[in-house]
């Protein structure tokens, strides 16, 4: 399962004047994982909720991504026309 970046621990530590390293240290992090936090909190410029942040910093993590190809009805109906064929066999 992927762990995700405790983001709002990261900003509120770095609100308490501590640098990256020390946040880095304190919270297991890498120094490169809290300057994008860092970066990308200072460009948005709001306070959200985790979810919210979550979805602002990892936006490409969270997208459903579908098992399997979408059905192509139009050609299932086709086939199901032919002589012997049957669901099953699709």
């Amino acid at each position: 399962m992927f762990k995700k970046t405790k983001v709002r621990s990261i900003l509120e530590l770095l609100g308490k004047n501590l640098s990256a390293r020390e946040v880095s240290k304190v919270l297991g992090a890498s120094r490169n994982t809290v300057a994008e936090v860092q970066a990308l909190f200072l460009q948005s410029g709001r306070l959200w909720d985790d979810d919210r942040l979550y979805e602002l910093f990892y936006p490409d993590k969270f997208k459903y991504k579908p098992r399997y190809a979408p059905v192509d009805y139009s050609y299932v109906h086709r086939e199901l026309r032919k002589t012997g064929v049957t669901e099953k066999l699709l």
